[in-house]
């Protein structure tokens, strides 16, 4: 189940039940049983079922398990959200973090399909004005150990999980020379960025897509 599937279904419930239930439901009750419990305590209903609550067996052998801990955090969102205090501001604030196109990103104005418009459809319309832009054109490739010509060919994802990830344990007080040699993973929930493949090849002149870089 995704993110997109986990909202709909909690979005669902609060609409059948007239609840109010986060849209981090799903995820905080991961089974049919704990996201069971959690409808009938909002309900207020009594029933073997509510012992899925917090303070429960459920939630009990649950908390037997081997915990996860927060140590160090890092932040990249739009409107130059850069860390857990700027974050912080712009939810008091309720800053709005969605702005025009930036000329750098590319020509919106040559894709840009209004609405009603009367054009055929081409391929690569664009029918928004505005979005949420994450800045990464100011990675630090030397800091990094890469050289400006490979640092050219490292997609934007890559370039925000080196700076987050480092970030985070910059943090959480963690040095690399504490970390380096070890056992130490990263795990990242992310995808290939296949649309900055496609414009290096598209640069370099070859047609050949994906699977030709893949080959190398």
């Amino acid at each position: 189940m995704d993110s997109a599937m986990s909202t709909l279904i909690v979005n669902k419930l609060n609409k059948a039940l007239d609840l109010d239930l986060p849209l981090n439901t799903c995820h905080t009750h991961v089974d049919l049983v704990s996201l069971t419990g959690a409808i009938i305590f909002k309900l207020g209903m009594d029933g073997p079922s509510s012992k899925a609550w917090p303070g429960t067996k459920a939630t009990t052998a649950a908390s037997n398990k081997e915990q996860i801990v927060i140590v160090g955090q890092s932040v990249r969102l739009p409107g130059d959200i850069n860390s857990a205090e700027t974050f912080q501001e712009a939810l008091m604030e309720k800053r709005d973090v969605i702005t025009p196109v930036p000329a750098s990103r590319w020509d919106h104005a040559s894709f840009y399909r209004p609405p009603g418009s009367k054009e055929p459809p081409a391929p690569g319309d664009i029918t928004f004005e505005k979005a949420g832009f994450v800045e990464y054109e100011r990675f630090d490739h030397a800091f990094f150990g890469i050289s400006s010509a490979e640092a050219f060919h490292v997609s934007p994802n890559i370039r925000l999980c080196l700076e987050i990830a480092f970030e985070a344990l910059e943090n959480a007080n963690i040095t690399p020379s504490k970390i380096k040699g070890t056992s130490m993973g990263i795990f990242i929930a992310t995808a290939m960025d296949e649309g900055y493949i496609k414009l290096l090849l598209a640069d370099k002149g070859w047609g050949g897509g994906l699977p030709f870089f893949l080959s190398w």
